[in-house]
């Protein structure tokens, strides 16, 4: 097992649809397979074991996450609101490794010893593969760490919690539907990269074939202007979002969020 079989699954059934972005523009699931391998290739060119993320959800998540699990090294999303000591006492634990940054994580990584930093912008302006680069060339060992979270740390030091490829593979084949959304859904991930529910919500939605739409931090005025935007379906909200949606939308009159699930 390996997440990548989840996205190439979709590349190969849903290959023009939209996978991450806008409805005109947006990244198709052809497109995200071709910039996973051309990752996975940078990846693996880089002698360290892991892929640290440093950065608000942008696509270079899913983009870093699938090509980290096509070089066969863990990716390991941190927590880019921790003060500089927090961070790179964490990224320094990851080192070697090759990371993924906004241009003030980047600079911010840069004191981290054995850890190569590519600012964000850069990484995505790299092209994709051509199509028929090598499917299926990844490591198939389901033991193998798919994904490194770090614990917030609020009663000791921040521990490590491991999701191996089979616990994410298993969890996506037994809950989600595949090419089970309509090409008009798509779904708004307003979570943190750093937690499980922005990588689940990922996997889910490239399984089910969904439009991924991004908000790279929680408000929830943008919130409900991207939702309406982007024709959004579906969310996933903590209470205290929604807690804070329903507070805007009050404000606003009390107008309804349309054809949101």
């Amino acid at each position: 097992m390996n997440l990548m079989m989840l996205l190439e699954m979709a590349a190969e059934g849903l290959g023009d649809r939209i996978a991450v972005g806008s409805r005109e523009g947006g990244i198709t699931y052809g497109e995200l397979f071709a910039r996973a391998g051309a990752a996975a290739t940078r990846f693996r060119e880089d002698p360290g074991d892991a892929v640290v993320l440093c950065d608000e959800s942008s696509p270079a998540v899913p983009i870093s996450l699938f090509g980290a699990a096509w070089a066969g090294k863990p990716y390991i999303p941190l927590n880019y609101r921790l003060p500089d000591t927090d961070l790179c006492a964490l990224a320094a634990r990851s080192a070697p490794g090759i990371a993924v940054a906004d241009a003030a994580g980047a600079t911010r990584l840069d004191r981290v010893d054995g850890l190569t930093t590519v600012v964000r912008d850069a990484f995505l302006a790299e092209p994709g593969d051509e199509p028929g680069h090598a499917i299926g060339d990844w490591n198939m060992d389901a033991e193998e760490i798919a994904v490194l979270l770090y614990t917030s740390g609020t009663t000791g030091a921040p521990k490590s919690a491991v999701l191996r490829h089979r616990h994410l593979v298993n969890y996506i084949l037994g809950s989600v539907e595949f090419m089970g959304a309509g090409e008009d859904e798509a779904t708004i991930v307003s979570v943190p990269p750093y937690h499980v529910a922005g990588v689940s919500a990922m996997l889910s939605a490239v399984y089910s074939g969904r439009r991924i739409v991004q908000l790279p931090r929680f408000d929830p005025g943008e919130w409900i202007d991207t939702v309406e935007r982007e024709g959004v379906t579906h969310a996933m909200l903590v209470p205290t979002m929604l807690s804070r949606i329903v507070d805007e939308l009050e404000a606003r009159g009390g107008e309804p969020v349309l054809g949101l699930r």
